[in-house]
């Protein structure tokens, strides 16, 4: 019986080490020898043999920063911190543990975490992306970056149509008509993948944009910033805000 019970506690233990370890990756966002630049608004880490990509993305952030922070309102407190990593897989076990590379997408180049950025080097060769697609993301992710220190209750859909809409990644015609329209029940998913099927990067664009030409960029900020609900910010229910957006991609 003590045997049977040491065999278990063993199992037991086994796993434990195995699940620590899967997930060491997430504690230790800092590339290995990393290195540093860095201004007011902008901490930026990358990896030794990389400089020429990472310096891009700094001085496309530090360019772009102020007028981002400007357009949704935000006061600076502190500098972002973004992590460069030099393959796909070095950012991929940063999102959830080494478990992500049996699942992340071929596409993946980018994400914010808790208000801090990880990104591939521009200069890192990927599918479906070229180096200034990669470039551009970055500031996807800086909106990303904001919005998560402005409200984090946003939802998936429009934390990500704000910052597609705000880095100026205008979808193509063919990324949404070939699509059928999400319903109210899928822009409300928080799953990036499920997302990115339904052609929500496209969608979500233009739902932002949507609301900027026809409400005001002031009332999208005050929605953004969780300052009231879609009757209190915009004089309109969320069903009858869906409706116009849908009239509004059918006459584009």
């Amino acid at each position: 019986m003590m045997k049977k019970h040491r065999g278990t506690i063993l199992v037991i233990g086994l796993i434990v080490v195995l699940a620590i370890l899967q997930t060491l990756p997430i504690f230790f966002m800092k590339p290995l020898g990393a290195k540093t630049m860095s201004n007011d608004f902008i901490n930026l880490s990358y990896q030794e043999g990389d400089e020429d990509g990472s310096k891009e993305v700094f001085n496309l952030l530090v360019e772009k920063a102020e007028s981002i922070y400007d357009k949704m309102n935000y006061q600076r407190k502190e500098p972002i911190k973004v992590y460069i990593y030099k393959t796909q897989k070095q950012l991929a076990i940063r999102e959830a543990g080494f478990i992500t590379l049996t699942f992340a997408p071929s596409w993946y180049i980018g994400d914010s975490h808790n208000g801090n950025i990880m990104m591939v080097s521009p200069n890192t060769k990927i599918e479906d992306h070229t180096h200034d697609s990669i470039l551009l993301a970055t500031l996807h992710e800086l909106v990303h970056s904001i919005n998560y220190r402005i409200n984090k209750n946003i939802s998936y859909f429009w934390d990500n149509g704000l910052a597609t809409y705000i880095s100026e990644q205008t979808p193509d015609k063919e990324d949404y008509r070939s699509s059928s329209i999400p319903s109210m029940t899928e822009m409300k998913t928080d799953n990036g993948l499920i997302f990115a099927n339904y052609g929500g990067y496209a969608f979500s664009y233009l739902y932002i944009e949507f609301l900027d030409k026809t409400y005001g960029w002031d009332k999208v900020v005050s929605f953004a910033s969780g300052e009231g609900n879609y009757q209190e910010i915009f004089n309109k229910t969320e069903k009858e805000l869906y409706d116009e957006w849908c009239n509004y991609i059918s006459s584009k």
